[in-house]
């Protein structure tokens, strides 16, 4: 385990931790209200949100939005095992690509100011552990 923690910077580590969690409670909350109609979750209802969650998307809609997620962890996983930043890229233009997905030109401009202060700080920080598993690759191979 020491060994891995030396490989690896600290940074990836817990995102890669963070994704894989959000991935799995999405995905899970996405099976368990599906199985439900909207108006039947207790969840959906005691936020108020079931008519909003029924008009606004398309269950297929969710669907690739969890699928992007889980591609996202599971290439944040691949770098971590094996040691490619190229996977990592792929995963940081996921968040972009998710980015792209929750801008909404009919909304407010409001609305599109907060998805920016969602995403982009995730974007960010992708960039930040990018360098840093970059600079931590580096120094293994210029040791050797």
């Amino acid at each position: 385990m020491k060994k891995f923690f030396k490989e690896h910077s600290i940074y990836l580590i817990l995102l890669t931790i963070a994704e894989v969690v959000l991935s799995i409670i999405s995905t899970l909350a996405f099976v368990y209200s599906d199985s439900l109609s909207y108006s039947d979750s207790q969840i959906y209802q005691g936020i108020g949100i079931d008519l909003v969650l029924q008009n606004l998307y398309s269950s297929t809609f969710w669907a690739l939005i969890l699928v992007i997620t889980a591609i996202i962890a599971i290439m944040s996983i691949a770098t971590l095992v094996f040691k490619k930043l190229e996977y990592l890229f792929i995963g940081i233009l996921g968040w972009i690509y998710l980015f792209i997905l929750s801008i909404n030109l009919t909304k407010p401009i409001g609305d599109i100011l907060a998805t920016c202060a969602i995403f982009i700080p995730i974007i960010i920080l992708n960039i930040i552990c990018y360098r840093k598993e970059k600079e931590k690759l580096n120094k293994k191979t210029s040791r050797k």
